[in-house]
């Protein structure tokens, strides 16, 4: 069990005892936690944890890296289990989590098991754990949509194929890591039938997954993803159905309501960096695939049209606060209204759609 820990104590010990009541027996787990230079006593719990269990429970303190890989990284090279699984000090496992995984990668052969994970207060990944796999693929257990550390890996496996996790980054730094071993391993399968692993939201603990990465590393770091399973699957439908997991979601996806208030530099390089790799990896058979406006969007990104992707994502209205009182009739317009857009949505502001359709209309004269 590899747990990269900063700065919560308030959640650890929940984290600690979920691994060492698991059903398997706490004799047969070793605990290999990296103390990112937390501030707030999480080390003094870890070195508490150590004492109490000699041999069982191993702790390494370091400098604060900033982000999980580095501290995940430095484990991998002290583990000696025959599995890594890799959880986060905020989560906690299902108490038959570990027994249940480690008997389906006995039972197939499998390099990765995935246990499904249940998300509390927060979501998690649905399309995995629809049913039990045993001994698939990338495909028919369609991992690709589950991409998080917390599985159980085969240690062979990633000692043999050198996989680490991406370090600094701080969003998506496990994929280097999950989709290559997705790709070479034997068989994968999943555990679908019980709640394995935990995934929490805590109000006040800082969660990657909501913030808004920096362009440069996020998208160099999907690049780096993205040329593996290049390298991996031949061009056509099944690397397509690999792919399109990455254009919705880490391209299309850093293009919602968040992206009109960044600083115009900002949204400037994310265009910029996000139509490199579309260019580069998103085929227009892909492409064409999408609904509208997605592909709307694609085009958008693709011409580095930024203030008119922009206008775009400011198109999903945001609720309004329900007035204290009644509001007074309003006076009857001196014109008709503009009708609702079409093409765009109905919230779409009349400058705004007009500048989007003339840019659109000129595209398409192009060449």
């Amino acid at each position: 069990m590899i747990i990269p820990v900063y700065n919560a104590v308030e959640h650890l010990p929940e984290c600690l005892e979920s691994i060492a009541g698991q059903s398997i027996g706490f004799e047969r787990i070793e605990i290999v936690a990296v103390d990112d230079g937390s501030t707030d006593g999480s080390g003094d719990l870890l070195d508490t944890w150590a004492e109490r269990h000699p041999g069982r429970v191993r702790v390494v303190h370091q400098d604060n890296s900033g982000a999980p890989g580095g501290p995940r990284n430095r484990a991998i090279g002290m583990a000696r289990g025959e599995f890594l699984f890799f959880a986060d000090p905020d989560d906690y496992l299902g108490t038959e989590a570990l027994e249940r995984l480690v008997a389906a990668a006995e039972r197939n052969d499998s390099d990765v098991v995935l246990g499904k994970i249940k998300g509390v207060g927060r979501k998690a990944p649905v399309t995995p754990f629809r049913e039990n796999v045993d001994g698939g693929d990338i495909f028919t257990s369609k991992g690709v949509w589950s991409l998080t550390a917390h599985k159980l890996f085969r240690r062979s496996l990633v000692e043999e194929h050198g996989l680490r996790f991406a370090e600094g980054i701080r969003l998506a730094e496990e994929q280097v890591f999950v989709v290559p071993a997705y790709l070479h391993a034997r068989s994968i399968s999943v555990v679908s039938d019980y709640d394995c692993y935990y995934l929490v939201r805590r109000d006040d603990f800082p969660h990657l997954t909501r913030e808004v990465p920096d362009p440069a590393p996020f998208y160099a770091n999907v690049r780096d993803v993205l040329s593996i399973v290049a390298a991996h699957v031949p061009p056509g439908a099944r690397r397509n159905k690999l792919l399109y997991r990455w254009l919705t979601l880490e391209i299309l996806g850093r293009f919602d309501g968040r992206f009109a208030d960044l600083p115009e530099e900002t949204r400037a390089l994310h265009v910029k960096l996000a139509g490199d790799l579309l260019r580069a990896y998103m085929p227009q058979t892909l492409v064409d695939q999408l609904p509208p406006l997605s592909r709307l969007r694609c085009l958008l990104i693709s011409q580095g049209l930024v203030e008119e992707l922009t206008a775009l994502t400011t198109l999903v209205p945001r609720p309004e606060p329900k007035p204290r009182q009644p509001p007074a009739p309003a006076a009857a317009p001196s014109r008709p209204a503009s009708p609702p857009s079409r093409r765009l949505g109905r919230y779409a502001p009349a400058r705004v759609l007009k500048g989007v359709n003339r840019r659109l209309r000129r595209l398409r004269r192009r060449p």
